[in-house]
């Protein structure tokens, strides 16, 4: 049963969709992520159901085997999905959605030719950001972000990577992150938590990049480690950000404190960054 699945249980689902349009189910008969022209196969059911007891779906198919294989008068929920498209939850796997203030104004800008890095380095673009973000309140940055993952939420979005980043200092790093984790813990969708204390060198320490690589190696990295409010460390290796050697060392030190290891690479010019993440 090419998309299709079941789990037999005693006892009646609590759920139940049924009449779907279309069931993406995304499952697989190819014993490997799919590639290539397979990524177009979606595993799609017409006029899908699927059944869920106790947090668990127990039973994805047709409505009319669903109908023959449970007796649905007792169960508690029933959505008719007639007319809609029904799918597993999304996951976005990188947001930068803790933060304060806007950079609209940025645009007239972009429009006259200023590339990204020409903004940063008059201090625009994330340095703009981290100047509002280092003063906006903890509640206030948890405010920003529920807001922000409500209307994910409402898009479909089950699971979400959050990434620090807007802070460039111990204090407001730690901020945002705490922040992320008092979202992991009262937010519906599901968070994964990425410290970034290296998204860009901080007006402070222009002319001492290395400097905020230490920084960032021997106060930022233990400290989040200790909070233990991250899972994964993230680098923005590019030019005039942090350099190849820099970001090695940022990563096999947040290693050592077990943090996961992520990076920007090669985004804006090639620098050979994607060596740097299959060594690491």
């Amino acid at each position: 049963m090419h998309g299709k699945s079941e789990i037999y249980m005693e006892t009646d689902p609590d759920i139940v969709i049924f009449h779907a349009n279309e069931l993406v189910t995304m499952n697989t008969v190819y014993g490997a992520p799919r590639i290539g022209e397979n990524m177009l196969d979606l595993a799609i059911i017409n006029d899908g159901a699927l059944a869920i007891k106790d947090d668990r779906i127990i039973f994805v198919g047709t409505t009319d085997e669903l109908t023959s294989k449970f007796s649905l008068g007792k169960v508690v929920t029933k959505i008719n999905a007639s007319q809609k498209l029904v799918t597993p939850g999304f996951v976005d796997p990188h947001t930068h959605l803790i933060f304060e203030g806007t950079r609209e104004e940025e645009l007239s800008k972009k429009l006259i030719g200023k590339s990204y890095l020409e903004i940063l380095n008059e201090g625009g673009g994330i340095l703009k950001t981290v100047r509002e973000t280092r003063n906006a309140s903890l509640e206030k940055l948890v405010e920003n972000g529920k807001a922000i993952l409500n209307t994910m939420l409402s898009y479909g979005t089950t699971t979400a990577e959050i990434k620090s980043g807007y802070g460039l200092s111990t204090e407001s790093e730690i901020k945002m992150l705490k922040a992320a984790a008092i979202l992991k813990e009262e937010h519906p969708i599901d968070i994964v938590i990425t410290f970034l204390g290296a998204h860009a060198i901080p007006l402070e320490y222009k002319n001492n990049p290395d400097d905020y690589v230490e920084l960032i190696i021997s106060e930022m990295i233990p400290k989040v480690a200790k909070e233990g409010i991250a899972e994964f460390i993230d680098v923005f290796c590019e030019k005039g950000v942090f350099s190849i050697g820099q970001t090695r060392k940022i990563i096999n030190t947040a290693k050592v404190y077990g943090l996961k290891p992520q990076i920007h690479i090669d985004e804006i010019v090639d620098s050979g960054g994607a060596l740097l993440a299959a060594e690491v």
